[in-house]
């Protein structure tokens, strides 16, 4: 029985108000119906998707970074390694600085920057 429901053959017709001429008429049943609307649907939806991942249009969405924002972060993330360490430098050598006019014993630079340096290799 629900299996007749779905075959059962429906008819849409247009017609003209005014004179009753049947313009356009369409037969369908529920299961072509319901097939066509699931097709046009996942055409429209892949269209749309293959518009926007395939053509520049992707880049006017908001939080999708393009390749010179993802090149600029990139040196961005170099500029601020460097800045700390050079930083890391100067604290090193303002401190040893210091303890030389405090006539106290110098520290060695060279190791503690190397020390850093295998510190933060092996953070990574």
């Amino acid at each position: 029985m629900g299996n007749k429901k779905w075959n059962r053959v429906y008819r849409l017709s247009v017609v003209e108000d005014e004179t009753h001429r049947n313009i356009r008429s369409y037969r369908f049943t529920r299961l072509g119906f319901l097939v066509s609307l699931i097709t046009v649907f996942v055409v429209v939806v892949g269209g749309l998707y293959l518009l926007i991942a395939l053509t520049p249009l992707r880049t006017t969405i908001p939080g999708y970074p393009d390749a010179h924002f993802r090149r600029v972060a990139v040196e961005n993330a170099i500029k601020i390694d460097s800045l700390e360490s050079s930083l890391t430098r100067w604290k090193l050598y303002s401190e040893n600085l210091a303890r030389v006019l405090s006539g106290d014993k110098t520290i060695n630079l060279d190791s503690l920057l190397q020390d850093k340096a295998a510190a933060d290799s092996l953070a990574q």
